[in-house]
């Protein structure tokens, strides 16, 4: 009787074990989708912005405007998109470990990005344009170098 209930045991330990790892992964996974499609949007608001940076589209302060609040909202959250453990999954990520490393500095750096977006809504006219799109581009650039593996 004995022998059944330590084998009883065991196997639920290891379907526990199981069920974390897969649950870890899914997590990991979930996070690294999110973030993924945060940063594809970041892209798409900031296509806009450089459209006009090239003279391809007029100046549009509406345009800034809702383009920089995209960018700063989805900075806002982008914290929150690399819990712990979302360093692997089933899909691929391109997140270097110094993120959940060297935390402390993710995080500030993430917010100067936020803060170049914030500012960025207030411009209104085409001559203060320039330094703004290159405040949150360089805030981008910060990231993508320090945090971001090339996609190969």
């Amino acid at each position: 009787m004995r022998v059944t209930t330590f084998r009883m045991f065991i196997a639920l330990a290891a379907v526990a074990a199981v069920v974390s790892i897969a649950g870890a992964t899914a997590t990991g996974t979930t996070a690294i989708k999110e973030r993924h499609e945060a940063m594809e949007d970041i892209g798409q608001a900031m296509k806009a912005l450089a459209a006009i940076a090239k003279k391809e589209a007029p100046f549009d302060a509406g345009v800034v405007k809702a383009s920089a609040e995209t960018i700063a909202n989805l900075l806002e959250k982008a914290a929150d998109l690399f819990p712990d453990g979302s360093d692997k999954g089933d899909v691929e990520t391109w997140a270097k470990a110094e993120i959940w490393t060297d935390r402390e500095n993710f995080n500030k750096d993430l917010q100067s990005a936020h803060a170049a977006a914030v500012e960025m809504q207030s411009v209104t006219d085409e001559a203060a344009f320039g330094a703004a799109l290159g405040a949150v581009g360089n805030g981008c650039k910060t990231c993508h170098d320090k945090y971001r593996r090339p996609k190969q």
